[in-house]
């Protein structure tokens, strides 16, 4: 079982992402993280996502939640993505990155961090 934090998980991607997750019996979706003054905090991220409650309380720091999942997918905003790869990095934890919009030095960074952990980055 792969476990899986969906950072964004409020946003129409991150409840899709929830949803789909749970329609694989391989993954499990673990964690769910928003921005700190999101009214979500706290909601669990099935009934956010629309499906059965997963037991999982949408939480603001990705670095207290590090050790509840094996990879992150990551659909927020470039600058948010660039935090959240160094707690992966740091903590050892595979990203799948489906954010736009990065510069060529973010880019880089992606690049490097790669160097590091696994890391899909697949912005469309």
């Amino acid at each position: 079982m792969i476990r899986i934090a969906i950072s964004g998980a409020a946003g129409r991607m991150g409840r899709h992402l929830i949803q789909a997750c749970q329609q694989n019996e391989n993954l499990q979706v673990s964690a769910a993280i928003e921005y700190a003054s999101s009214t979500m905090i706290g909601a669990d991220a099935g009934v956010l996502a629309g499906i059965e409650p997963l037991d999982v309380s949408v939480v603001s720091e990705l670095d207290k939640i590090v050790d509840d999942f094996d990879v992150l997918i990551d659909f927020t905003r470039p600058e948010v993505t660039e935090a959240n790869m160094k707690t992966c990095v740091g903590a050892g934890k595979a990203m799948v990155i489906g954010t736009t919009g990065f510069t060529d030095e973010q880019k880089q960074k992606i690049e490097q961090a790669a160097d590091k952990i696994a890391i899909v980055f697949a912005p469309n």
